[in-house]
């Protein structure tokens, strides 16, 4: 495999995996650039599949275990989504008129932009997301995939661009950060929000410790995520399109967990978030939360997709 974020050649192998389907599909890690990806990636007509209408049901990372789903969670939560446009994403930007939502999902996040006098819009991959969003707020979203988007009725338009646990979905982010970069208007902001999971202790240490034993661990859930990010190899990635790029780095607090399968191995990673939880309050490394604010492209032809 080919890295999509440097162009670097045989990625090595790390002990993980997911199966579906019958196929087995390997986490691998770019020495170049320490991008993490699927080997083999999934078809574009399986990641159509992944995000069918059970997805936004039961497919985001254990709600059914919670006995809830994405529309009842985020229906309870708009003063929380203005909040959050208003602290991580808006203030981002020294006066936004307009936001834009790569994976708008059902509109929420944009409906909160409109309470706040924003201009709104979006894309989203699900058509039953899409239509959820139409039918509950009235929003109109572009329908498919961020890297088939024609943006020439978009460029120069947006004063922000935010996309949140979306990049690590995509075949191929660096298109969808360079069709962003077509859409921002001059002095906007690409902000994104990526899991790190592989910045943890929990997964450096399982890294180094499954080799030696001759074990590989089996991840749960659907293979949805087609690359995992770190804080290293996300800031080479934005640093390719923006000359100002700032990367923040978070943890989701112990006691707020999400054990998912209700493993062993998910045990001892709650054990070892109480270790990291104040390594990443102090050194703001080596949590499992990423957010990026990118701001002044580079000239076109400093890069290419």
């Amino acid at each position: 495999m080919k890295c999509f974020s440097c162009d670097g050649q045989a990625l090595s192998p790390l002990p993980f995996y997911y199966e579906w389907n019958a196929r087995r599909f390997v986490l691998s890690r770019c020495p170049r650039c320490g991008m993490i990806s699927l080997d083999p990636p999934p078809t574009t007509a399986e990641i159509v599949e992944f995000y069918s209408e059970e997805y936004f049901a039961s497919g985001l990372h254990g709600l059914d275990r919670l006995g809830a789903d994405y529309e009842s969670v985020a229906d309870t939560g708009l003063d929380a989504s203005v909040r959050f446009l208003e602290r991580v994403v808006l203030a981002a930007h020294p006066q936004p008129h307009s936001l834009f939502e790569i994976g708008a999902a059902m509109g929420h996040l944009l409906a909160a932009g409109n309470t706040l006098g924003l201009a709104c819009g979006g894309i989203e991959i699900s058509p039953e997301a899409a239509m959820r969003a139409r039918a509950k707020f009235g929003i109109e979203l572009e329908r498919g995939r961020i890297e088939d988007l024609d943006t020439a009725a978009h460029r120069g338009r947006w004063d922000v661009i935010y996309a949140g646990d979306v990049l690590e979905h995509l075949q191929d982010p660096a298109v969808a950060v360079s069709k962003a970069v077509e859409m921002l208007a001059p002095g906007g902001v690409l902000v994104v929000r990526l899991p790190s999971t592989f910045d943890l202790l929990s997964s450096r240490l399982a890294g180094l410790v499954l080799p030696p034993l001759g074990r590989a661990l089996k991840l749960p859930d659907k293979p949805y995520h087609l690359h995992e990010f770190t804080h290293r190899s996300a800031t080479k990635l934005f640093q390719r399109f923006f000359d100002d790029v700032e990367v923040d780095s978070s943890l989701i607090p112990p006691w707020k967990l999400n054990l998912k399968s209700g493993s062993t191995a998910y045990r001892i990673k709650a054990i070892l978030h109480w270790v990291n939880f104040p390594v990443t309050l102090i050194a703001g490394r080596c949590g499992d939360r990423l957010v990026i604010r990118a701001r002044t492209p580079c000239s076109p032809q400093m890069f290419e997709v």
